[in-house]
C-alpha cells in the first residue's frame, strides 16, 4: 500500500454538496509521513519518510536527515541508515515475539515522534496462488490459513512482471552514416516489464471459526493489455496484521478508493498510531506495526489461456516501411530503425521505433533473475 497518496487524497476530497476542512493545522515544515513497517522475518526494515506541504496542492517531499531507531519495550534498540531520498533501513532485527516493538523518530529540526509499541506477528505460508479464466481477462487468487488461529488479519501486496516482444525483430542498425548488422548484444526483441500494483488488498476470518482465507480475489489481467502475450508472473507478498493496524488500513481504503457518491464514506481523520512528542498538537500520518513477510510467486504461460482468445500486444497499428528517402533522412533523429535487408540499398525495410524497440513500451531487455 502507498500510503502518501492515499492519505493526501482523503484529506483533499470533499463532500458532495459543500467543500470538506481538514481539522489539521499545518506545521511549517509539512505534516510527517511514515511508510514501512517493522519486519520480523528474514529481511531488512524499511521506512520512506516525508512531508506534505500541503492539502490544497500536495508536494510530496523526502524528510532526510532524521534519526530512525526501532525500539523494544525491554528497553533494545535497532538504529536504521539512511539510504537518500527520505529511505532508511536496517538489514536484521532479532525476532523476539515477546517483546513490543516501536518507532522512535529524530527528525533534524529536534522534532521527536513515537509510534505506539506494536504486537509482534508472524506470517503464515501463503497457501496458493491461483487464477481463472473470465470473460475479459484472467483473475487472480490468494488462499491462506492459520492452522493456530491465530492471524486473522491479512494483507497482501503485489508485482506483476510479464514478458512480451516488439512488433519486429532487428537484425540492423545505423551507425556513423550506414546500416550495420546488429550484434546479438544489442538486441532490442525481447523485454520484461515489472509494476508494482499500489491497491489495498485485505481481508479477515474474524467472524469464521477457522482462521482460513479461501481464493480471496487480488487482481485481474485484462486482455486488453500486453501482460498475457508470452507469459506472465505474480509475485504476491503476504503480512498478519493486528486488528488496529488492519482497522486503520481499513479506514485508509474507505477514504481513498469508495468516495464518490452521497452514500459512500466522507473523509475521516485518520492519522494512524504515530504522535509528535515534542509537539502534541501536531499531526504526524502513517501506522507502524510489526510483522514478518511471506510470499508465493506463479507464471501464467500464454499457452495455458484458449488459443482463440485475442489478446492485444499493443502493436496491432505497425507497419513495415521500405526506404523511400536517403538514410539520414529517414533514421538519423532514431524516430526509425532499419529491420531487414535484402542486399540492396533501396531495399531496406524499416519501421518506427516503438514498433522495433520493446524498452519503447516501458520495459528492459535485462532478464529478471527469477525467470523461468
Amino acid at each position: 500500500m502507498k500510503v502518501v497518496p492515499c492519505l493526501l487524497l482523503l484529506f483533499a476530497v470533499g463532500g458532495c454538496t459543500q467543500k470538506y476542512v481538514a481539522p489539521y493545522h499545518l506545521p511549517a515544515t509539512g505534516y510527517l509521513v511514515v511508510e514501512g513497517f517493522i519486519n520480523l522475518g528474514n529481511g531488512p526494515t524499511n521506512f520512506t519518510l516525508s512531508r506534505a506541504s500541503s492539502l490544497d496542492s500536495p508536494v510530496i517531499i523526502p524528510q532526510s536527515g532524521a534519526q530512525v531507531i526501532v525500539e523494544t519495550q525491554a528497553g533494545g534498540s535497532f538504529p536504521l541508515t539512511e539510504l537518500g531520498n527520505g529511505n532508511y533501513s536496517i538489514s536484521q532485527i532479532p525476532v523476539d515475539l515477546t517483546q513490543e516493538y516501536r518507532l522512535w523518530i529524530t527528525t533534524p529540526d529536534g522534532k521527536e515522534y513515537l509510534s505506539d509499541f506494536a504486537m509482534a506477528k508472524l506470517t503464515p505460508p501463503v497457501d496458493s496462488v491461483s487464477w481463472k479464466l473470465a470473460t475479459d481477462g484472467i483473475n487472480i487468487y490468494v488462499s491462506a490459513h492459520d492452522p493456530q488461529n491465530n492471524t486473522r488479519y491479512y494483507q497482501w501486496k503485489y508485482e506483476e512482471t510479464w514478458k512480451y516482444t516488439s512488433a519486429y525483430q532487428s537484425g540492423y542498425e545505423y551507425q556513423n552514416g550506414a546500416i550495420v548488422s546488429r550484434p546479438d548484444s544489442d538486441d532490442i526483441f525481447t523485454c520484461w516489464k515489472s509494476v508494482i500494483l499500489t491497491g489495498i488488498s485485505i481481508a479477515t476470518s474474524e467472524a469464521l471459526s477457522d482462521d482460513i482465507i479461501y481464493e480471496f480475489p487480488l487482481v485481474q489481467v485484462p486482455f486488453s493489455t500486453n501482460k498475457l502475450v508470452m507469459k506472465y508472473s505474480i509475485l504476491v507478498k503476504q503480512y498478519a496484521l493486528t486488528k488496529d493496524w488492519y482497522n486503520w488500513i481499513e479506514e485508509v481504503q474507505k477514504n481513498t478508493e469508495r468516495l464518490g457518491s452521497i452514500f459512500e464514506a466522507q473523509p475521516s481523520e485518520i492519522t494512524g498510531n504515530l504522535h509528535c512528542i515534542s509537539n502534541p498538537g501536531e499531526q504526524a500520518i502513517g501506522f507502524v506495526g510489526c510483522t514478518s513477510e511471506t510470499e508465493k510467486r506463479i507464471f501464467i504461460s500464454r499457452d495455458q489461456i484458449p488459443s482463440s482468445q485475442v489478446i492485444i500486444t499493443g502493436y496491432e497499428s505497425c507497419t513495415l516501411d521500405t526506404l523511400m528517402f536517403t538514410l539520414a533522412e529517414t533514421f538519423g533523429t532514431g524516430s526509425n530503425i532499419p529491420v531487414d535487408i535484402s542486399g540492396r540499398i533501396n531495399s531496406i525495410k524499416y519501421s518506427s521505433a516503438f514498433c522495433v524497440d520493446c524498452r519503447q513500451m516501458g520495459g528492459t531487455v535485462i532478464e529478471p533473475p527469477f525467470w523461468q
